[in-house]
């Protein structure tokens, strides 16, 4: 398992959250070169887990992903580069950083903190 130490806080869903990606390459006019269904295992304002079926090449500096979910009241969509991968029985989970972006961020943390209330 991988810890990144520096977040303030790591929401864990008892239910994974769907999720969809889109591969781009960074720097590049080109659009996507595929899309994917996933589920989000955790989230932070700075990064998720994401748990999918698929084997996205890990190559930090070129491969990037566009991921689109709904925590609770607004869809979300955010850019982000994996950092790490790891196999699993029944396929991949991916330890994603989101690009820094202060709305996205707050958006993230509002939602969670509607979702925490709801689940009361």
């Amino acid at each position: 398992m991988h810890y990144k130490r520096d977040e303030s806080f790591r929401y864990h869903f008892d239910e994974p959250v769907p999720a969809e990606f889109s591969i781009y390459l960074k720097n590049s006019d080109r659009p996507g070169t595929g899309k994917g269904d996933s589920k989000l295992l955790d989230i932070s304002p700075g990064g998720t887990r994401m748990e999918t079926a698929f084997d996205i090449p890990v190559k930090r500096d070129e491969v990037a992903l566009r991921l689109r979910f709904n925590l609770f009241q607004q869809p979300i969509e955010t850019n982000g580069v994996i950092v790490w991968k790891e196999a699993t029985a029944t396929g991949w989970i991916y330890g994603i950083d989101f690009d820094e972006d202060a709305l996205i961020a707050q958006t993230i943390i509002n939602d969670l903190k509607l979702r925490t209330q709801a689940e009361r």
